[in-house]
């Protein structure tokens, strides 16, 4: 494409963690080999995705700690050394030093910055920030439709720059379950870090209202992260002590999702949930709160159920429903499936990306909508 060969991609993460960002990267990594190469530069010492990387990315730890005035002329100087053809950058947490260190270095080195959400509302100094950076990097990117337009209305990032692409999801590897077995009840999941964000306590508690409505089901949750002894207190206060596992960090995940019927998203925020988009494809019925992309990935709800955010009740209906009516999970869950593969493939997301790095280190300015479903 475009006559490049062994184009340099240098990744830049704030830490190497085991979150849906950097699981996609690594995705994304492991697929662009040919007449491409990879380095992830982490400022930060946490490297928890290390094995995933073997043989396919250099990685470099700068060790740096918040706020630290000295990093962008240390990254200027690494920049200088290792002049790679493209630098991308994820998330807030690498965007202002790397923005800053790559001013003056010339020839320039093309920059695309990947905005994959955040936790919270932003202090204003960050929200100044936000705007002044998208001025200063020459592309911009985001996981979803909703998050370029509020993008664009919250920090005036400039129309031209903002592209999309969606995550994509390896539909092979996510198939749903070839047989169905009978059993007692039915069992409902959920995968994310246990952060205050997931919003698990919100799951906890609808699925103790079904339990007093004499609905009995079983809980599964994939993930760990600091909410977990918060999240335990919680099980145990509710009654549900036999019917919830938090089954920590789960390595294989494909296997996760076939051991349920119903999968739940209660995020408080999201900009594009990988887990979402597993589950889909998987050919589960799915229930999320209407935060992010959720509506533009569930087709207006035609492809999965959307429940307010942050509403124990609404949530608690919107399963009862689902578990009293086995026609409208098989019917749910179909049409997740389909979506997923044809509109929310990892194929579909690498090509995107392919044509990102390439047209960058060639010196296109002009970029499209690349990634974006239909």
């Amino acid at each position: 494409m475009n006559g490049l060969d062994n184009i340099h991609v240098l990744h830049v993460l704030s830490t190497l963690g085991c979150g849906g960002m950097e699981l996609t990267m690594c995705r994304k990594v492991a697929a662009l080999q040919d007449n491409m190469r990879h380095s992830i530069l982490c400022l930060s010492g946490r490297v928890d995705i290390g094995r995933r990387l073997e043989g396919l990315a250099e990685i470099y730890c700068l060790s740096s700690k918040p706020n630290d005035i000295r990093l962008p002329e240390q990254l200027r100087r690494l920049l200088r050394t290792m002049r790679p053809s493209v630098i991308h950058s994820y998330n807030w947490g690498s965007w202002p030093d790397v923005a800053v260190a790559r001013l003056g270095l010339r020839p320039p080195i093309p920059m695309v910055f990947s905005f994959h959400g955040s936790e919270g509302p932003m202090p204003l100094r960050r929200r100044v920030a936000f705007m002044l950076l998208a001025r200063i990097t020459p592309h911009l990117l985001t996981v979803c439709e909703a998050s370029r337009r509020m993008l664009m209305r919250s920090f005036y990032w400039p129309r031209d720059r903002v592209s999309v692409i969606y995550n994509g999801v390896d539909t092979d590897l996510y198939h749903p379950v070839r047989t169905i077995y009978p059993r007692r009840r039915l069992v409902l999941g959920s995968a994310g870090g246990l952060r205050p964000v997931k919003n698990h306590l919100l799951l906890v508690g609808a699925c103790a209202e079904l339990r007093r409505r004499g609905i009995d089901v079983e809980l599964l949750i994939a993930g760990d992260g600091p909410m977990r002894a918060a999240l335990l207190d919680r099980i145990h206060l509710l009654g549900m002590g036999t019917r919830t596992k938090l089954l920590g960090s789960v390595w294989n995940m494909a296997e996760f999702y076939r051991r349920l019927d119903i999968f739940i998203l209660p995020s408080l925020s999201e900009q594009n949930p990988n887990a979402l988009l597993e589950a889909m494809a998987t050919g589960l019925p799915c229930v999320a709160t209407d935060v992010g992309s959720v509506s533009e990935l569930l087709s207006d709800g035609r492809c999965g159920v959307i429940v307010p955010n942050n509403d124990k009740e609404a949530l608690a209906n919107a399963l009862e429903e689902l578990i009293n009516d086995q026609p409208l999970r098989m019917k749910l869950g179909a049409a997740a499936r389909n979506r997923a593969c044809s509109e929310f493939n990892i194929k579909r997301m690498i090509n995107a990306y392919r044509e990102l790095y390439f047209n960058l280190a060639s010196g296109v300015s002009q970029l499209n909508n690349m990634g974006a479903a239909a």
